[in-house]
C-alpha cells in the first residue's frame, strides 16, 4: 500500500477519485494541463512522420490534444475514465469549433472498446504513468489490439530524472521498454519536459507496432 500512496498523484489523494479531480480543480490549475496542445505532439505531426488517419487520444483530460488532432484532418477517439474531464474535453472543443469532429467516451484504457485494429495512432500524454504496475503488460496488449499493423503509439511519462515526491510513478527506460518492447518497436526515446504548471522530466518515445 505504501507504495501504491507514493505513485497516487497529489490531486487523488486530495479528492478520492479523477472524476472527483475534474469537477472541484479548474482546469488551469490542473498539473498536466498545458493549457494548449502538448508541444511534442505538436512538432510529431507538423513533421508529418504520422499520417492522418484514425487516432485515439488515451486519458484526454481538457481534451486539447484531441482537439489539434481533430483540427489536422484526424478521426479522433476521445477516452477518459472521468465523465467531468470529458465534460470538460467537449466544451474546449466545442469553444474550437471541432466537437462533432471528435467521438468522446467515459471509458477505462483497459476496457477500450474500439474495434480492434482500427486505429492508426494512439497518443497517450501521461496516461500510462498513473496506472497500478500490474495493469501496465495489459495496457500494452490493448493498444496493440487498437492499432494497426505499424500504427504508431505516442508516450510521454514521468522519467525516473524527475525528483521524488507526489505524482506518478517515475520510469526507467528499462521498464518501459520491458513493457513495450514484445508489440512495439522503439523509433524515439528521449528526454523532455511536460508542458504545464509542473514542467516535469519526462521520456518521449514514439512506437510502431510490429
Amino acid at each position: 500500500m505504501s507504495r501504491q500512496k507514493k505513485e497516487t498523484p497529489r490531486l487523488i489523494d486530495q479528492y478520492g477519485t479523477w472524476d472527483e479531480v475534474y469537477r472541484k480543480t479548474p482546469q488551469t490549475e490542473l498539473p498536466w494541463n498545458a493549457g494548449k496542445p502538448d508541444p511534442e505532439l505538436v512538432r510529431l505531426i507538423e513533421s508529418q512522420a504520422i499520417p492522418v488517419g484514425r487516432a485515439i487520444d488515451v486519458g484526454t483530460g481538457p481534451g486539447h490534444d484531441a482537439i489539434f488532432l481533430a483540427k489536422k484532418g484526424f478521426k479522433v477517439l476521445a477516452v477518459d475514465i472521468a465523465a467531468s474531464a470529458v465534460e470538460l474535453a467537449k466544451t474546449n472543443a466545442k469553444k474550437a469549433g471541432v466537437e462533432v469532429a471528435i467521438d468522446y467516451r467515459v471509458e477505462s484504457v483497459l476496457n477500450l472498446s474500439s474495434p480492434g485494429g482500427t486505429a492508426t495512432f494512439v497518443n497517450d500524454r501521461v496516461c500510462f504513468e498513473v496506472l497500478a504496475e500490474e495493469d501496465r503488460e495489459g495496457y500494452a496488449r490493448k493498444i496493440s489490439e487498437v492499432l494497426i499493423s505499424g500504427g504508431h503509439l505516442f508516450l510521454r511519462t514521468f522519467s525516473e530524472k524527475e525528483p521524488p515526491g507526489p505524482g506518478p510513478h517515475r520510469f526507467t527506460r528499462e521498464e518501459i521498454e520491458g513493457v513495450f518492447s514484445r508489440d512495439f518497436d522503439f523509433l524515439d526515446f528521449r528526454d523532455g519536459v511536460l508542458a504545464g504548471l509542473r514542467q516535469a522530466k519526462i521520456y518521449v518515445a514514439l512506437l510502431r507496432r510490429k
